[in-house]
């Protein structure tokens, strides 16, 4: 069991990062491996949980359903204006938290210790924004169900891996003991 620099486990990380996170959503709780201990980075998020399970809510049977083809012209206009209003409030949450993130790296002087490990974490930010522009760029009302899934996997993996690999450390870096941010805060 190797730890990195960091002082997490990497066999710890590696098995969040592959879990499944099923059955999170009905309390809106951050699985306690998840938790970062940074009260504005956990508080966002949370919001994200919220965002997937309003997410989960739009298609009645958004797991199984292959395509809107069988819903009504009425219920394919709302499921579609109910994803594009998410969309819209997911991009802007993402545009913030991502800022705030990469601001604390930047703060934190973690980028000149570690430029790599602020890269990856940075690349991975990138990945997810585009990712969630691809989705907007295939809006379809016929798609819709089929987007709803894309999108609910996307911010899955992004709870799973990203805040497991990239959140969990950001956060142990400033609170280890000779941190400035730490000690600014005393």
């Amino acid at each position: 069991m190797a730890d990195d620099l960091f002082g997490m486990d990497t066999e710890v990380a590696a098995k969040i990062a592959f879990e499944q996170p099923v059955n999170w959503l009905p309390g809106v709780e951050l699985p306690a491996e998840l938790v970062t201990g940074h009260k504005t980075i956990d508080n966002e998020h949370r919001l994200l949980l919220s965002s997937i399970a309003s997410l989960r809510k739009i298609c009645n049977d958004f797991t199984s359903t292959p395509d809107c083809s069988n819903c009504e012209e009425v219920e394919r206009n709302r499921c579609e204006n109910d994803l594009i209003s998410m969309l819209g409030d997911l991009l802007a949450f993402i545009l913030d938290h991502f800022k705030t993130e990469e601001a604390i790296m930047r703060e934190s002087l973690l980028q000149l210790v570690d430029r790599e490990v602020c890269e990856a974490h940075m690349e991975d930010h990138a990945a997810i924004s585009c990712k969630v522009q691809e989705i907007v760029a295939a809006l379809n009302p016929l798609k819709t169900v089929s987007l709803i899934r894309e999108l609910d996997a996307l911010l899955s993996r992004w709870i799973v891996n990203h805040i497991g690999l990239h959140d969990v450390m950001l956060v142990r870096w400033i609170e280890r003991e000779d941190s400035i941010l730490r000690q600014g805060s005393r």
